[in-house]
């Protein structure tokens, strides 16, 4: 039990780095490095603490004559190689059942959202291109996500701007739909329903995807002055019609990722900066994931180990 519960103490470790070093990382690497390794760090940092949940639920309630029958274990056995008390395998597996139910809830919930979605944005691309520009009311432009999904700009707000700004926003709303962003936003909300200590990664995911587009942008219109300008214009001028004209936005419960909606400020400070590069604190977080993953695959040998133990002690007690 040595080996589990310093494995448990790492996965818990691990949550804590995420949570913790998220923003810096979004901070200081480059976006496409960042974002997926927080999101995939997150779900497997979810899956781990699951498993050994799981584990320690199992252990726990095998230890029930009615289990160990069930499973043709020797109680004996388990109490020596998996010493768990039951009153710690209730609270694992009642935990465990809480957070799977979460889980489950928010990936269905995702699953309904996706497709309402791509339903919509097939009927605004029709058979045009991938970008459309629509009449109406709210003067907005956004990524809306589905299978091919579209980007949708508002005419008023399209008009309204210059030529560095429709190339910014373009480009911006493009990088979105080709690296399926919304798929990373979507996958920390399933971590964070699998293990809530994760919250603190979601801004952070949810930072990085509009500074990912925002460097796209930039490798298209060449010049990041010229860029973080015309990403602050655009804010100015879509906050000042949306002031003009306030209409309710009709997509706001489908996956939408929008330029000009969050964190302005933060990335047209990062696009005037360097061009963000390779650190220290992605190797290390990286390091610290397959590790955790290491110790999740080598507790669950363990456990195997110990059930496969009991139920051989359970056979040869059995003629007796």
């Amino acid at each position: 039990m040595t080996i589990f519960l310093t494995d448990f103490v790492l996965c818990l470790a691990t949550t804590g780095a995420l949570a913790l070093l998220a923003r810096p990382l979004v901070d200081r690497a480059r976006p496409s490095v960042a974002v997926p390794l927080l999101a995939i760090g997150s779900l497997v940092n979810a899956a781990s603490l699951g498993l050994l949940l799981s584990l320690l639920a199992l252990a726990g309630l095998a230890q029930l004559p009615a289990v160990a029958s069930a499973g043709d274990w020797s109680i004996d056995v388990l109490e020596l190689d998996l010493p768990v008390p039951l009153l710690i395998g209730v609270l694992a597996g009642a935990g465990v059942a809480l957070l799977l139910g979460r889980a489950i809830w928010r990936a269905a919930r995702i699953v309904v959202v996706l497709g309402q979605s791509d339903r919509l944005s097939r009927r605004i691309r029709g058979t045009g291109g991938p970008i459309a520009i629509v009449d109406t009311g709210a003067a907005d432009a956004f990524t809306l996500a589905g299978i091919r999904g579209c980007v949708v700009i508002s005419r008023d707000l399209f008009c309204a701007l210059g030529v560095p700004e429709r190339q910014m926003l373009t480009a911006h709303e493009m990088s979105h739909l080709r690296h399926r962003h919304h798929l990373y936003v979507q996958a920390i909300d399933i971590a964070i329903a699998a293990n809530p200590a994760l919250a603190r990664v979601a801004d952070p995911i949810r930072l990085g995807v509009e500074r990912w587009a925002d460097e796209d942008a930039v490798a298209v219109t060449g010049d990041r002055t010229a860029a973080a300008a015309a990403l602050a214009r655009t804010a100015l001028i879509r906050s000042a019609l949306r002031r003009a004209a306030p209409t309710p936005h009709q997509v706001t419960t489908l996956p939408v990722l929008c330029v000009a909606a969050s964190h302005v400020s933060l990335r047209a400070r990062a696009l005037l900066s360097t061009t963000p590069a390779r650190t220290a604190l992605g190797t290390a977080l990286t390091v610290l994931l397959i590790v955790t993953g290491a110790g999740t695959v080598d507790s669950t040998l363990q456990f195997h180990d110990g059930f496969e133990h009991a139920e051989k002690h359970c056979h040869h007690a059995a003629p007796a």
